[in-house]
């Protein structure tokens, strides 16, 4: 609001592996909670993504994410040991995995970038503008 923004930006309240995203969204964002979910909720998360894409849009996933040999960095592997003491469905996701799912579900384009060295990484997917 102080940047004169609020008509162009809106945020929707729910909860994202059961509540519908709203259409025509020119970016989706999951941020900071990957390890908290299984596969099975990421691609559910990443297919609402692209269908509720406006052509153009983008789709960010950013998270605590392994290498693709899975050997490091640390972090994805000590939340996934935390998920796991809580029995929760969540595990480590690697780069890879996360790359995957956001093909999968039809989003072009898709890229990793280390968002925050050694800690978190973005990955990115485009919705198809034909």
């Amino acid at each position: 609001a102080s940047h004169d923004l609020s008509a162009k930006i809106a945020t929707h309240a729910g909860d994202f592996t059961s509540d519908p995203f709203p259409s025509g969204s020119d970016v989706i964002i999951m941020a900071s909670n990957l390890p908290q979910y299984g596969a099975e909720n990421i691609r559910l998360v990443a297919a609402k993504a692209a269908e509720a894409l406006a052509p153009g849009g983008e789709f960010h996933l950013i998270g605590e994410m392994l290498n693709s040999d899975r050997r490091g960095p640390p972090d994805p592997a000590l939340w996934a040991l935390a998920e796991t003491l809580v029995r929760s469905e969540g595990r480590a996701h690697s780069i890879d995995e996360c790359i995957g799912y956001l093909a999968d579900a039809g989003l072009e384009r898709v890229q990793a970038h280390e968002f925050i060295p050694g800690v978190l990484t973005r990955v990115i997917g485009i919705k198809a503008t034909r």
